[in-house]
């Protein structure tokens, strides 16, 4: 019998789909699932399945299920939800064990019939082996395969992230999040739901972080067992919404799931070792840390800046957020002092632009021996280096610096907060060594550090739980 994991691969990793629904029409606004998967450049093999057509796009085309000539790893559905059961009855006598079901109408609707027809559609898989993924739901989606059964077209990049979701916008609608290198919509959850994909996550070597976009769920016991499994191998992220009574009554409306009391969620999430995110934006930030940078080992953080304001507002931010300001030990202290005016007062956030604009140093020889120095303290476990972005070149003449800090510290991360007109040109410069992270506020910087700080802490813990068990 597949296991699970098994299971979920067939929806993921499909070497061949039966599109059932496709459309003769093509071009713009077609949203052909079909045309799609061959612009995607889809290498498994394809049936589409129309009565009305021999061939779509230069693909053969079959009149049902039953006349294509294998059995596909995967199904996808989309018709209006009166023809659906009698598709799925035919995928299911086919053999087929994976099925999409793209319709709306069954759950999510506001009427009787719809929760009727979601009911026969359990009842007629059960027992059978063929699992549905769905109704309502945009799919999958795989970066690495290219292929993703949404109707709409989307920007996929294999990153190392598997998304489970209950609402088809993380196809479309955030890209910025970095959501689409694997994908699932559970959609109404009929059969598979959040628990079945974090099996599959759980076991995807490309996977190395998961993100949840959580509504509501029937199983939580088990979710939180699954989860928590996970967690001791990679970082789990949830944006759990519905918090509001209203909302909540919204989440009903979306995909009929209960959104169950918001206080529960975020104390079980937080025993389970899963990091609660409050927004999309704090998602983005969440995700880009734990993809690059390496986990702190504790809560200690230095902080350089070319302006002593913004390196004070830094470090409330810091502190705001879980992070300790150091206070240097001598060595460093001795290190800095010697960099600056006899003047200056040295400590910590370490205002380097005296030592450029009275002692002569070079911008980046400064900025590289203050980082060094303050990344050497037993101390620091994380710097933040706060800078401007007033020129786009700015970045590029910062990398040699970033690459070398970055080989020579490699369990301390380091971030930025800029500020400035040109602060993507320079971020992406930045980025581009994949050693470190730059932000708009220190804020967002601080709290991504939490995010690594906290996990870090979490495994700790549960390690050191372990150990006085089997003491």
């Amino acid at each position: 019998m597949a296991t699970i994991a098994q299971q979920m691969k067939l929806f993921m990793e499909p070497q061949s789909i039966t599109a059932i629904g496709i459309s003769r029409q093509t071009g713009a606004n077609a949203y052909n699932l079909l045309e799609n998967l061959l612009a995607y450049g889809y290498p498994g093999r394809l049936y589409p399945v129309n009565p009305n057509a021999t061939d779509i796009l230069g693909v053969r085309t079959y009149a049902s299920v039953a006349d294509v000539p294998e059995v596909s790893d995967l199904g996808v559905i989309s018709l209006p939800r009166h023809l659906v059961l009698p598709v799925v009855a035919d995928c299911i006598s086919k053999g087929i064990q994976a099925l999409v079901i793209v319709t709306q109408g069954f759950a999510d609707a506001d009427d009787v019939e719809g929760h009727r027809l979601q009911r026969e559609l359990v009842e007629m898989a059960q027992g059978t082996g063929t699992r549905i993924l769905g109704p309502n739901t945009f799919g999958v989606a795989n970066a690495g395969l290219h292929m993703s059964t949404s109707y709409i077209r989307i920007p996929m990049e294999a990153n190392g992230v598997g998304t489970i979701s209950q609402t088809g916008g993380t196809f479309v609608g955030l890209t910025d999040v970095r959501l689409a290198g694997k994908v699932i919509d559970i959609g109404d959850a009929c059969d598979v739901d959040v628990v079945d994909c974090l099996h599959y996550f759980e076991q995807d070597d490309d996977t190395r972080v998961v993100v949840l976009h959580i509504e509501g769920m029937p199983h939580a016991r088990e979710f939180l067992k699954v989860a928590h499994r996970v967690v001791m191998n990679k970082p789990v992220l949830a944006l759990k919404v519905g918090r509001t009574e209203q909302t909540a009554r919204a989440v009903q409306s979306h995909t009929g799931a209960m959104a169950g009391s918001d206080l529960l969620w975020d104390v079980a999430l937080r025993d389970a070792g899963v990091i609660r995110v409050d927004d999309v934006e704090e998602l983005s930030d969440a995700i880009r840390a734990f993809l690059t940078l390496p986990p702190p080992k504790g809560p200690g953080i230095g902080i350089t800046t070319y302006t002593g304001g913004f390196g004070i507002i830094a470090a409330d931010a810091c502190a705001r957020n879980g992070m300790d300001l150091v206070q240097f030990m001598g060595p460093t202290m001795e290190g800095l002092r010697a960099l600056s005016p006899k003047w200056l007062g040295v400590g910590n956030p370490v205002d380097i632009w005296p030592g450029v604009s009275i002692m002569g140093h070079p911008r980046r020889e400064m900025e590289t021996a203050a980082l060094r120095l303050v990344l050497s303290d037993p101390g620091v476990h994380a710097a933040m280096a706060v800078i401007s972005a007033y020129q786009p070149h700015l970045g590029e003449e910062h990398l040699p610096m970033i690459q070398e800090v970055a080989r020579d510290f490699p369990d301390k991360p380091f971030v930025y907060f800029m500020y400035g007109l040109h602060f993507d040109e320079v971020r992406r410069s930045l980025e581009s060594s994949g050693t470190t992270l730059a932000f708009p506020s220190p804020e967002r910087a601080a709290r991504a550090l939490m995010h690594l700080k906290r996990r870090a802490h979490y495994l700790a813990r549960q390690l050191e739980i372990k150990r006085s068990g089997s003491a």
